[in-house]
């Protein structure tokens, strides 16, 4: 797909402008720390933190904690303090930790924040979060909006299949106010301090659930801290220890090393993230930003994802009509957060997401370098007077005759099976359109392809994106399939054709998967 194909759609829209970013993290950086909970011998919990009012007093998040395990607080990045629990305010999400006593003094520099901003935080604002990404020993900062929720408490904000999960744990409580964001707070920003544009603190990163790819996001209000400071509660919640509800912006990661010196510098080898991923920069164009955050099986994502129902049907129509038996359990797919907008993408593990200038587009590029590739656009704009349903048929259009330009075929038909569209709960819009080309293409190998794109395509009053798959398949082995049976799960002589069917099946599944975080 080129340029021109996003071009027609900007034409019938007015595009919108980002706010500036007026957020200084100088003003604040000293304020923050990192919070480590060791949570067996290989692996601990990573959080931020803040100095509140002194220097050895530390706001964060209460499910990052353990029943058992040490808390270290790591003060500018160089210096290790052992805490303990204080303080505990279970409805929202809340622990104050102070310094076990005896130890070094702490570094100089290190400012305590004293005050919040306690007034209604208007809807659109931009907000800014700064915490340390997984197991990063650097903090960083992330830019969002507050978003619209009616009334702005977790029962509202919450899917209803996820409202006993969070029952179950009995934390944050469900008619706690909280802002709703746009955007995504990143592993590792569960107790972040959040600010508005002048520097001042109006919550603390509470992250969210995790719902399939995607994931819902929210803070704290910063006016809940005076009632954690006048809290006579320090022992955690019963059953705490059975809390398996994951809280997606608390990182998870690997501990290489018996103890932390207290008063040595943090190793590059010491803490690693428990996904490699999380290191790497992030993907940046056109005002999105990509971050790889997890890594995540396709039966963990259908299990908590609102709509499989696609992926499902296929995976049946493989099983049953085509005669594949394809090896679901191991299929992975590595997940991507956009910070800016609250994008999330799924890619098939092992393979490279990308920003192709030419194309305009973000790209995921098939190894094997056929024609099995997944693009991705989107934009900011206005579409709150969008007729969504007329938009689908002028996208359908756009598409059709792009790609039969391209692979010079006379057009494609729509699969009407596979094709719908739904509402979910925020106004979210999500549509699905497969099309086949009207005639079969003749590869480089002397193969006839049918030849499938697969759309999906997101919207709110305020943004869009869509997911786009090319999806060649060879006649020759779906004929042999249908004729003998493919077993993938032991394929023996055909484990190239068990690659290339499991590559058509994950492309498929990416390009559904995409989402906003929500």
């Amino acid at each position: 797909m080129n340029k021109c194909t996003w071009i027609l759609l900007l034409l019938l829209l007015w595009s919108t402008h980002l706010s500036a970013q007026n957020f200084n993290p100088n003003k604040v950086k000293n304020s923050l720390v990192k919070v480590i909970v060791s949570i067996n011998n290989r692996e601990s919990n990573s959080l931020t933190g803040f100095l509140w009012k002194t220097p050895d007093q530390i706001v964060t998040s209460l499910h990052g904690m353990s029943p058992t395990g040490e808390i270290r607080i790591l003060y500018s990045g160089q210096a290790w303090r052992k805490a303990r629990i204080k303080k505990i305010l279970q409805k929202a999400d809340l622990v104050l930790l102070e310094l076990l006593p005896g130890q070094p003094a702490l570094p100089a520099g290190m400012v305590p924040i004293n005050a919040f901003h306690p007034e209604k935080v208007p809807i659109g604002t931009d907000v800014f979060a700064l915490g340390y990404n997984g197991g990063a020993t650097g903090s960083s900062s992330r830019q969002m909006k507050k978003g619209y929720v009616d009334p702005e408490t977790l029962a509202e904000l919450i899917p209803k299949k996820d409202l006993d999960a969070l029952k179950r744990i009995g934390f944050p409580a469900l008619d706690l106010n909280i802002f709703y964001l746009e955007g995504s707070l990143l592993p590792g920003f569960s107790g972040a301090p959040v600010f508005d544009a002048q520097s001042r603190l109006i919550g603390i990163g509470d992250g969210g659930l995790e719902k399939g790819a995607s994931n819902v996001s929210w803070i704290i209000p910063a006016t809940y801290l005076p009632e954690l400071e006048n809290s006579s509660i320090s022992a955690l919640p019963a059953g705490f220890e059975n809390l398996t509800q994951l809280f997606s912006a608390t990182a998870r990661i690997e501990v290489n090393a018996p103890e932390i010196e207290e008063n040595t510098r943090v190793s590059d080898q010491f803490l690693e993230s428990s996904y490699s991923k999380m290191d790497d920069l992030p993907v940046e164009a056109i005002g999105f930003e990509f971050y790889a955050t997890k890594n995540r099986s396709l039966i963990e994502m259908m299990d908590t994802s609102d709509d499989p129902e696609n992926i499902q049907k296929l995976a049946d129509e493989f099983s049953l009509d085509i005669n594949i038996q394809l090896d679901y359990e191991n299929m992975r797919f590595d997940i991507y957060e956009d910070i800016n907008n609250g994008v999330v993408l799924a890619i098939p593990e092992g393979r490279a997401l990308q920003f192709n200038p030419a194309e305009e587009a973000f790209q995921v590029s098939n190894f094997d370098g056929n024609d099995m590739q997944l693009y991705f656009y989107g934009m900011q704009s206005d579409f709150s007077q969008t007729d969504f349903e007329e938009l689908l048929v002028l996208m359908g259009e756009i598409i059709n005759q792009n790609f039969a330009l391209r692979y010079g075929m006379s057009g494609f038909t729509i699969d009407e099976e596979y094709s719908t569209w739904d509402e979910f709960e925020g106004g979210r819009k999500i549509a699905w359109i497969l099309s086949l080309g009207n005639e079969y293409l003749m590869g480089q190998d002397g193969l006839q392809y049918g030849f499938y794109v697969y759309m999906t395509l997101l919207m709110t009053e305020e943004k869009t994106f869509m997911a786009i798959a090319t999806i060649p398949v060879p006649v020759e082995m779906l004929t042999l399939a249908m004729t003998y049976g493919l077993d993938c799960n032991n394929p023996g002589m055909y484990a190239g054709y068990c690659t290339y069917f499991n590559q058509v099946f994950k492309t498929f599944a990416a390009a559904h998967m995409i989402n906003f975080a929500y």
